[in-house]
């Protein structure tokens, strides 16, 4: 059984095999004859054969050593395929931006500012993703992700984080002798009807004082709640156009004056070695900055 074989004796064996001349192949191998011939000793000690006879002043393989020197080009040919794959997969992700992306309004303005930066730098993939985000400060950690723009704010040291935006919410309702609601609602206003909302990043219930909002994925139920049983939906600005293109005599007002809002942070590695990851997050910034008041670590 071969115990300590390793990938230079194979090389070593299969050049000595060539050259059919030890001296001719430790010159070729850039090494000591006899480092070669200790080297090839250890191989043929793990096979327990003879890899070579000599014959004459040249050394030629013996019928294992012929049997042996097949596998041991299948084995180098393998070993260099893996290592062409592993070194493109290398330069794959250096030149990839990982994304995370958490639903909000302004989702579409970020993958605008995404395309506006690929059209500058050309030569960069990009990925994508929605997860969870009880996971992505860890994925920004192990570096599966470059950038991330979420409802979360990092605290750790080795991340910086920057608010980008708020998400503001609207109160939406159909009017009809069982609810009547103003413009600017209070609380209380809102809370005697039944609340609900759809897939929340986050948690709105904190804003109310009775935190017992129904949370659905599913907006036609959403919608038949609130024309058949006077419920009273939270949702974003996106959310309620979505709800009111398929019906529009929804009332629609937004929940700004009581201060119902979350933010919206980007963040990234401070020590990320991909120089396009620090540009997108600078534009990013600038991208905002002209509509909100960013500040970072």
């Amino acid at each position: 059984m071969v115990k300590n074989m390793e990938i230079k004796q194979l090389k070593y064996f299969i050049e000595t095999a060539r050259q059919e001349h030890m001296t001719e192949a430790a010159l070729s191998l850039n090494v000591a004859q006899s480092a070669l011939s200790r080297q090839i000793g250890l191989l043929e000690e793990d096979l327990g054969v003879k890899l070579f006879k000599r014959v004459g002043r040249n050394i030629k393989l013996t019928d294992e050593g012929k049997i042996f020197f097949e596998d041991a080009l299948t084995i180098i040919e393998s070993v260099e395929k893996s290592r062409e794959k592993l070194n493109e997969e290398v330069i794959q992700k250096k030149h990839t931006l990982n994304i995370h992306l958490t639903r909000s309004d302004m989702t579409s303005k970020v993958l605008q500012s995404l395309n506006q930066f690929l059209r500058q730098e050309t030569d960069i993939e990009f990925n994508i993703h929605t997860l969870d985000e009880s996971v992505i400060e860890d994925r920004l950690m192990d570096e599966t992700l470059d950038i991330v723009i979420s409802a979360q704010r990092s605290e750790d040291p080795l991340i910086q984080s920057a608010l980008l935006f708020e998400q503001n919410y609207h109160y939406v309702f159909r009017e009809s002798n069982r609810i009547q609601l103003p413009v600017q609602a209070s609380l209380n206003e809102l809370e005697e009807f039944p609340l609900i909302t759809f897939q929340p990043v986050f948690d709105i219930s904190q804003m109310f004082k009775r935190q017992n909002i129904g949370i659905y994925q599913d907006m036609t139920i959403i919608q038949h709640l609130l024309i058949e049983h006077a419920h009273v939906a939270i949702l974003t600005h996106e959310e309620a156009k979505q709800l009111t293109y398929s019906y529009p005599k929804f009332t629609v007002h937004s929940l700004n004056h009581l201060n119902i809002k979350h933010p919206m942070y980007v963040s990234m590695r401070k020590d990320n070695q991909k120089p396009f990851v620090k540009k997108w997050y600078s534009h990013l910034r600038q991208t905002f900055s002209p509509l909100f008041n960013p500040y970072s670590d």
